[in-house]
């Protein structure tokens, strides 16, 4: 059976799709997930990141693909179609700047694909604590993994442009996860971060929370920025 995001990936390559784009670039494209999903059905596939492992390994797949960052795209305006971000708005330093950039290259759109919680339900609630949580042991090593965006969030920088229209859906698949599982992962990762007893009680306290009200996996927001162009 196919994990959530996997679900929420093919959904969003659908919309993706539905514009009909000749030319795509992906911010962020790490190891290539997403654009190995699109080949033969774009004519001209890039992406930037700035893993330059990455980048090398879809280098050498025959895929258009450079280091760099988001706040600063090496391309010229209106360049592509549309310009995508799968799964990668939280580990952007600058996300005001990132869209912005995004806007600049993109010819006719910017379609999103970004993590959500429903915090109006327990189990997610739980979720999106722990998420938090592991997220913050990620920061400690370097990595730049923060929270995740609501659709007001991702919107802000411009949401009163003129010239642009919005719209988004906020998916959940209701898929429950085993809490012994995220007890013995948590506490793996938790090791790595050293004796912090700050982490160590907001780890206890998301456990119990979890073993009264469930924890269930993550939920997306698929949105798509027409630019009027």
């Amino acid at each position: 059976m196919a994990g959530v995001d996997d679900i929420y990936r093919d959904e969003f390559r659908a919309r993706v799709l539905a514009g009909r784009p000749r030319s795509l670039l992906e911010v962020g494209s790490g190891s290539g997930t997403f654009l190995r999903s699109l080949k033969g059905g774009i004519d001209r596939l890039a992406g930037i990141d700035p893993n330059a492992d990455d980048v090398e390994a879809l280098r050498a797949e025959g895929y258009e693909v450079v280091v760099g960052k988001a706040e600063a795209l090496p391309f010229q305006d209106r360049e592509f179609d549309v310009v995508v971000f799968s799964f990668t708005p939280h580990h952007i330093d600058d996300w005001v700047a990132a869209l912005k950039e995004a806007m600049r290259v993109a010819r006719h759109s910017i379609e999103i694909l970004e993590v959500w919680y429903d915090d109006g339900i327990a189990d997610q609630r739980v979720a999106h604590d722990y998420d938090r949580w592991c997220k913050e042991i990620d920061r400690r090593a370097g990595m730049v993994h923060n929270d995740t965006l609501s659709p007001g969030a991702l919107l802000q920088p411009i949401i009163e442009g003129r010239g642009l229209t919005y719209d988004y859906a906020c998916r959940r698949v209701s898929s429950m996860c085993n809490v012994d599982e995220i007890e013995g992962t948590g506490r793996a990762r938790f090791t790595k971060a050293g004796d912090d007893a700050a982490l160590k009680q907001g780890f206890e306290q998301i456990i119990k929370d979890a073993r009264r009200h469930g924890m269930s996996e993550e939920g997306c927001v698929q949105m798509t920025i027409e630019l009027g162009r």
